[in-house]
């Protein structure tokens, strides 16, 4: 009780609806993202006690990640490169002049995310850090070919077209340094692409900039003034008619997000790819479909808790954003690792309640703002194109400052732009773009550490009861066919 009233303390609830404000607002800008703000607001907490910056970095990465679905449902654009699968279905939405309701079906589904990666935190912590040490350079190759195996799935009626797109995404990790060799390939010369291309400005062209193409020849604006915030509510008591889709995305993005190196942005694909081969009405995911909203969001709300668990547990940060939670408690003395629960326990507990307060924060603060985030639909397309376009050209420049990207960024909108209207899928390209360095990068160091030898992936048990899930995937539509014709037969 004592930890709960630490956490409610008139300083640490200011400190979280701070974090939480600021996180909403650089979310929803364009090619931002949770590492920027927590950056540049790690300094802030300098002045703070341990417990508070801990509450106030959670309220800022929590809202931030969800900050990057309003501007992914509004305008089509992703707030934060892990929001891109929240465009599919969110902004369809916003077009058929349903703003709100997805709105609140966003807010809804991160919350619930965000409520079980808490509750993985606090009773699993410890138990599931030390599960993701068993995770070796054989298990990373194999979940990246399971994702990789997903392009097909992802594809919209046509699994040619996502295999075409999924291998051109991967062919585009190929271009720049190897990580594991320092070999250039691909480079022409340039020293730009000695980086390899980047994945925020493609990104960002492929999705935000193509859409401002398409409302150039519309007139008016993208929703009728009389449906334009309507549904915040009804949405937000949609998400709980689908329990199914909850469970299962919150399950899979708190197994991602204790998995160092996979992330946000894996989490959200998979999670959405994984709903949509389940469900019976798969053709109409990415069309404003309830589950291909609920199943990415939900994701990545779990991803932001459970991401932590390896960072305190372990002392093992498994991307930037942890790292950096791990630089604010190391400034005030902390260490984290296997003794961090045992040495801190009110600490912990005090943690504990501030992460699932501030799942609260950004909820209520999000549906009570979903009526004015909406607004901008309103907005006619004529004003709504230009400030697509700075908002894009901000994003795509602000993160490195080099123009090189803001010519990537408008390449890939013109690029995406023709392949979207001939019906190619671009969930697969950036699948493909997501996973390749990542299968690449730990297959090679896989056949280092066995000689070369592939017995690597069938004598540890886990990269073997992967390689069965994957070929179970690759059967299951098959056995389903032959199982159909039997039934239908007798």
């Amino acid at each position: 009780m004592s930890s709960l009233l630490t956490a409610l303390s008139p300083l640490n609830l200011v400190y979280m609806l701070a974090g939480t404000v600021l996180g909403i607002l650089i979310g929803a800008a364009p090619g931002l993202g949770p590492v920027f703000a927590l950056a540049i607001l790690l300094p802030m907490t300098y002045s703070m006690s341990a417990t508070s910056s801990v509450i106030f970095l959670s309220a800022v990465y929590g809202a931030c990640c969800y900050g990057g679905s309003i501007s992914s449902i509004l305008l089509n654009t992703p707030g934060t490169p892990g929001n891109v699968a929240t465009c599919f279905d969110g902004y369809p939405m916003t077009r058929r002049g349903e703003a709100g309701r997805a709105l609140g079906i966003s807010t809804t589904a991160s919350l619930v995310g965000g409520l079980f990666g808490v509750a993985a935190f606090a009773l699993l912590g410890n138990a599931l850090a030390q599960l993701s040490l068993k995770i070796g350079a054989a298990e990373y190759f194999l979940l990246a070919v399971a994702g990789l195996c997903l392009v097909a799935l992802a594809a919209k009626g046509n699994a040619l077209k996502g295999i075409i797109m999924g291998g051109l995404g991967l062919m585009l990790t190929f271009i720049g340094r190897s990580v594991v060799t320092g070999d250039k390939r691909f480079t022409f010369g340039t020293v730009y692409l000695e980086d390899g291309l980047q994945f925020i400005p493609i990104v960002i062209g492929a999705f935000a900039l193509a859409q401002a193409l398409v409302l150039v020849n519309e007139k008016g604006a993208m929703s009728a003034a009389d449906s334009k915030v309507s549904g915040v509510m009804a949405g937000t008591k949609e998400v709980f008619k689908f329990p199914v889709p909850l469970v299962r995305s919150s399950v899979l993005g708190t197994i991602i997000g204790i998995v160092p190196g996979l992330g946000i942005n894996a989490a959200s694909f998979i999670t959405y790819v994984v709903e949509k081969n389940a469900a019976k009405d798969k053709d109409t995911f990415g069309e404003g479909n309830t589950k291909g909203l609920i199943a990415p969001q939900t994701a990545i709300g779990a991803v932001t808790s459970s991401a932590l668990i390896p960072a305190f547990a372990l002392g093992v940060p498994g991307s930037s954003s942890a790292a950096l939670f791990l630089s604010a408690l190391s400034i005030h003395g902390i260490q984290t690792g296997y003794s961090f629960y045992s040495k801190n326990g009110d600490m912990v507990s005090t943690i504990i309640w501030g992460m699932l307060l501030a799942q609260f924060a950004f909820a209520i603060l999000g549906l009570l703002g979903a009526k004015y985030f909406a607004k901008i639909t309103e907005m006619p397309n004529s004003l709504l194109v230009p400030l697509i376009l700075m908002l894009s050209v901000v994003g795509a420049y602000a993160t490195r400052r080099q123009i090189m990207d803001v010519a990537v960024m408008l390449a890939a909108a013109v690029i995406g732009y023709c392949l979207e209207r001939n019906k190619f899928p671009l969930s697969c390209l950036i699948l493909g773009l997501i996973l390749g360095s990542l299968a690449e990068d730990n297959y090679c160091r896989a056949m280092r550490l066995s000689g070369g030898s592939w017995s690597i992936f069938f004598t540890r048990p886990i990269s073997f009861a992967l390689i069965i899930i994957i070929v179970v995937c690759f059967a299951w539509p098959l056995l389903k066919k032959l199982f159909n014709r039997k039934q239908t037969a007798g």
